[in-house]
């Protein structure tokens, strides 16, 4: 089992401060040159080139050279990857299994901008409660003074198998993250029972809101104060905003710091929520996990101004993502219900609920919905 520790980048100097974000361009720099040779292999010859024909394609480019050798096969198969699901996307589209209407080929990173470090087993030096970067020769050569960067290593992690490091720039390389995966022994799976499961709706003012489906109890996850986080955020960025537009200045740092804390604050609320519901499984030996859910639910969406504000800030993905992730850790199944017609759908007429489907509305449902919270059918009105 494999695990992950997210850190801040924290007590470099001023120096090798510089020499990361550096790094972080070059990457960049790498990125773009390999997505060059692959983007004029493909409309030259139609066919996709393999990462080993990329790296020797772009072996001689100056950005190679300043980064270490791991790191530059590390980011030559992250454009592999990102044109392997490319090509997946338009096998899919053909099909008819893609539900937007047209597929881009990957895009080339900004002149400006900067790529996350990754760093394999073959580039990962850990000594005296350091991370120690290492760089290329031809780095080393541009700067003599620097031989390598520190970056403190977490010491619950001591003594584990890191199996890669990820150093991630934020906000235009103002901060830094630090992502360690490392091997970890597999936790004692919990007694649960099958025929348990938990129903979860995700929402707006309440997040989360799961009803047990042996005993009818619930619980609802409150999202109130993840609007009011998103709404002071928002505040404070138009202000800065303004101000900045009136004296044709760019982003400011205080404006990074901001949306930096809003992010920090909205992650670790997210991950709390999804410790509670996998617990609350745990503690009541539920097996299965249910979760409404629809794709693409938030494209393209009219809500107006101020609820598309509310509902488009709130990652609704990065709690599914963490329920499914600890569920696979402890053993739980996890399932996805598409609710495109709940509203109509009866459940006391044991009403069928299909897949929207643009060219099908032929769907008949039994129950008549009068009103919200109120369905009637043939005999009762509940």
């Amino acid at each position: 089992m494999y695990l992950t520790q997210s850190n801040h980048v924290k007590g470099l100097t001023k120096r090798e401060y510089e020499a990361l974000r550096e790094t972080c361009r070059y990457a960049k720099n790498l990125y773009n040159v390999g997505l060059y040779s692959i983007r004029q292999y493909v409309f030259a010859e139609g066919r996709f080139l393999c990462c080993e024909s990329t790296y020797q394609a772009v072996k001689a480019n100056a950005n190679d050279a300043l980064l270490q050798a791991g790191v530059s096969q590390q980011i030559l198969k992250v454009v592999d990857r990102a044109f392997r699901s490319f090509f997946t996307l338009l096998k899919n589209a053909k099909q008819g299994e893609y539900r937007f209407r047209d597929v881009r080929i990957p895009h080339y990173r900004d002149k400006n901008a900067y790529f996350p470090l990754i760093l394999s087993t073959n580039a990962i030096v850990i000594k005296d409660g350091y991370l120690l970067v290492l760089m290329s020769r031809e780095f080393q050569r541009l700067h003599p003074d620097l031989e390598r960067i520190k970056i403190l290593f977490p010491s619950r992690l001591e003594g584990k198998a890191v199996k890669e490091v990820r150093i991630l720039p934020r906000e235009k390389a103002r901060f830094s993250n630090v992502q360690f995966v490392y091997e970890a022994e597999e936790e004692p799976q919990p007694h649960l029972s099958a025929d348990k499961a938990l129903a979860m709706d995700l929402g707006l003012d309440n997040l989360a809101t799961c009803v047990n489906s042996t005993d009818g109890s619930s619980f609802i996850l409150d999202g109130k104060h993840l609007k009011s986080i998103n709404q002071q955020y928002n505040l404070r960025m138009a202000k800065l905003q303004s101000m900045l537009d009136q004296q044709r200045l760019p982003r400011s740092e205080q404006m990074a710091r901001i949306t930096m804390h809003r992010n920090n604050q909205v992650r670790d609320y997210m991950r709390k929520s999804a410790r509670y519901i996998v617990d609350y499984c745990v503690n009541h030996e539920s097996g299965a996990i249910v979760a409404g859910y629809n794709p693409a639910w938030k494209h393209d969406v009219k809500l107006g101004k101020r609820n598309n504000q509310n509902f488009a800030q709130i990652p609704h993905g990065q709690l599914r993502n963490q329920v499914k992730n600890l569920c696979e850790r402890y053993g739980i199944q996890y399932l996805e219900q598409e609710e495109s017609y709940t509203s109509k759908a009866s459940f006391l007429d044991h009403d069928p609920i299909p897949c929207w489907d643009a060219t099908r509305q032929d769907h008949a449902f039994r129950g008549q919905r009068v009103k919200r919270g109120c369905t009637a059918t043939a005999t009762t009105v509940c």
